[in-house]
């Protein structure tokens, strides 16, 4: 199993959680909506406590994937030289190359480690702010 695939499999888990953590709150508020007495309204907030966990959960390993990604797609260019790059819809693909476009090259390594290193502090200071809350 190649490195990507596994970044691609934790992001995948990161956008279940969120939605897992969406589908938490949207119940919390309905419940909401419906709440007649105290056991209800414990309930309602236990769900949303539970919702915010969950949310705050799935971001941060979405993100920390997203970011091991751009690392991974960023030391993996600097080693072959080149990037390739797919981002056209039709399938036509971008090369970099260092021999050629140097300039280029070194402005695409820098977004895609600068990218990933605000993702990984983002996250840290979530997880700080997250975790002064409790």
């Amino acid at each position: 199993m190649s490195i990507p695939v596994i970044f691609s499999f934790i992001l995948f888990i990161g956008i279940i959680g969120l939605v897992i953590g969406v589908i938490l709150m949207l119940l919390s508020f309905a419940l909401m909506l419906f709440r007649e007495s105290n056991f209800c309204k414990e309930l309602v907030e236990k769900i949303f406590v539970i919702a915010l966990h969950v949310l705050g959960f799935g971001l941060l390993i979405f993100l920390l994937a997203l970011a091991g990604l751009g690392i991974f797609i960023a030391i993996e260019g600097i080693k072959n030289g080149e990037y390739n790059l797919g981002l056209s819809r039709t399938g036509g693909n971008t090369k970099i190359k260092w021999a050629i476009e140097p300039i280029r090259f070194t402005f695409q390594t820098a977004v895609f480690m600068g990218f990933s290193i605000w993702l990984i502090y983002f996250s840290i200071k979530q997880c700080r702010f997250f975790l002064k809350r409790k």
